[in-house]
């Protein structure tokens, strides 16, 4: 069995990313693979790429969340044939989101891009549940338990854990701090007191509500920065992101 972990953004320089290429080489077609997955997520493009590369592979794959599979890693779970989670853990699913700037005529081609690219993006997740439900959860760009994804059918099985994995994100760095604020909380002596995921959902939920009432008291709200977009690269339509 190979056995291989992904950490961090969803990008081409990632060094887990690029091992798991590598590896991907040489394993025999039908070994089954184990692949743990902590990530806020990055290029969609990847995502859907390395997603296929599972799908295809003839062996077992079994994915395992260790911490968050957001966005693009979220798609590349979709393509095990077995999805585990922590009790602990979160999965969030969006619509590809981007950074843009030029003339009319280019932000609308920029939307139309999107749209399409949010078709693919809805594809990956409808051969585990309905494409109505599936955008749904897109369109309200959903976090969900371990336990939740259990019950809509993104997961296969729950795995006991004492607490989440923080995550490491550079392009998402202000939310995986976020996030790993929110999944460990306290440290008591030496144990490690880890929200379940009703707190998880709970804190959420508070979040949501201060956003509204900063909105109802029309104060403008703290955005995270931007990820630079240079041109050249057509990047600004890769990335799924907050």
């Amino acid at each position: 069995m190979m056995k291989h972990k992904i950490r961090g953004d969803i990008i081409s320089w990632n060094s887990s990313i690029w091992d798991f290429n590598y590896r991907m080489k040489s394993i025999k077609e039908d070994e089954d693979i184990e692949l743990e997955i902590n990530s806020y997520g990055g290029d969609v493009f990847l995502g859907i790429d390395i997603c296929n590369t599972l799908r295809s592979h003839k062996g077992h794959v079994t994915v395992i969340i260790t911490g968050i599979a957001a966005s693009a890693a979220s798609i590349i779970c979709m393509g095990a044939n077995t999805i585990k989670a922590y009790s602990n853990t979160q999965m969030m699913v969006h619509n590809a989101w981007t950074v843009v700037a030029g003339n009319a005529k280019k932000l609308r081609k920029v939307a139309d891009d999107l749209e399409s690219i949010g078709e693919s993006v809805l594809a990956s997740y409808t051969h585990r549940i309905s494409a109505d439900e599936a955008k749904k959860l897109l369109d309200k760009e959903t976090y969900l338990s371990a336990s939740k994804a259990l019950e809509k059918g993104l997961i296969d099985e729950i795995v006991d854990s004492q607490n989440a994995e923080e995550v490491e994100s550079a392009i998402f760095e202000n939310k995986a701090k976020e996030f790993n604020n929110k999944i460990v909380t306290l440290n008591k002596g030496n144990t490690v007191v880890a929200n379940t995921p009703s707190n998880v959902e709970e804190l959420i939920n508070e979040l949501r509500n201060e956003i509204e009432q900063l909105k109802n008291q029309n104060k403008p709200q703290k955005e995270p920065n931007p990820v630079p977009v240079e041109p050249k690269q057509n990047l600004s339509k890769l990335f799924l992101t907050l």
